[in-house]
């Protein structure tokens, strides 16, 4: 098993898709750290069984919802 998966954020409005996995309470590292665009996060799989499950069923949440809202800076 791959021990890191990267995501990608492809609608026009999640440029930032570290916010907007973190709305919705996915932890993973921007893809900028790794020399990759905002688009990126790169998700860690070396977690318990249970970390994993939580983590699809947050992923599918988000998309079944459309998307999180990222927090506004202010």
């Amino acid at each position: 098993m791959a021990a890191y998966a990267w995501l990608k954020c492809e609608r026009e409005e999640d440029k930032d898709c570290y916010a907007v996995l973190e709305a919705a309470k996915i932890l993973g590292r921007r893809g900028s750290l790794f020399g990759a665009e905002e688009r990126y996060v790169r998700l860690s799989l070396l977690k318990t069984r249970d970390d994993f499950d939580i983590l699809i069923y947050r992923l599918q949440k988000l998309v079944s919802e459309g998307g999180a809202k990222p927090k506004t800076k202010m």
